[in-house]
């Protein structure tokens, strides 16, 4: 397949698998400090992740178009009551000062049967009975956060390192 993208519009960097971490996070512990939290301890820096299990209170943002065509985050979206993640997949990497980051989009049912999901708040989202979750740690891999090119929204850049 030739490539009909200018130079720099994909960004592909091959990894190495590192390990696999298995876990879960317990009753109130929030799903992105939590994980974070597994990461420092396994001396984590760029990985892929997903999990599921349930939640006592959501907090996310969603996309929204802006009135001169572009993209931006809608404000925080609250609903303070459980749910269940029925999908949520993420990665793992280091924001501009060199500090974890996650980027991470799940999708939830809640105790009335509504379905939603969106982008996920940190401290915003506490576990209700379990989280299960599966790490990737990937070697040779840095994911940084910096402004895209066509957005100039915060997303991760990937380059060889790490």
């Amino acid at each position: 397949m030739v490539n009909t993208y200018p130079e720099g519009q994909i960004q592909s960097v091959k990894g190495e698998n590192a390990s696999c971490i298995m876990g879960r996070l317990t009753k109130d512990v929030d799903l992105l400090d939590g994980l974070k939290q597994v990461c420092k301890q396994h001396g984590i820096e760029a990985a892929s992740f997903q999990c599921l299990g349930s939640i006592s209170r959501i907090g996310f943002v969603q996309i929204e178009s802006k009135e001169d065509g572009g993209l931006q985050y809608s404000p925080p979206i609250f609903v303070n009551r459980p749910a269940e993640l029925l999908s949520g997949t993420g990665f793992i990497g280091l924001d501009a000062k060199g500090e974890l980051d996650i980027h991470y989009h799940g999708i939830y049912v809640d105790d009335t049967g509504n379905i939603s999901g969106g982008h996920f708040l940190e401290g915003e989202n506490p576990t209700a009975v379990t989280i299960e979750y599966v790490i990737q740690p990937i070697k040779n891999v840095q994911l940084k956060r910096g402004p895209d090119a066509y957005w100039k929204l915060p997303v991760f850049q990937f380059t060889e390192g790490g």
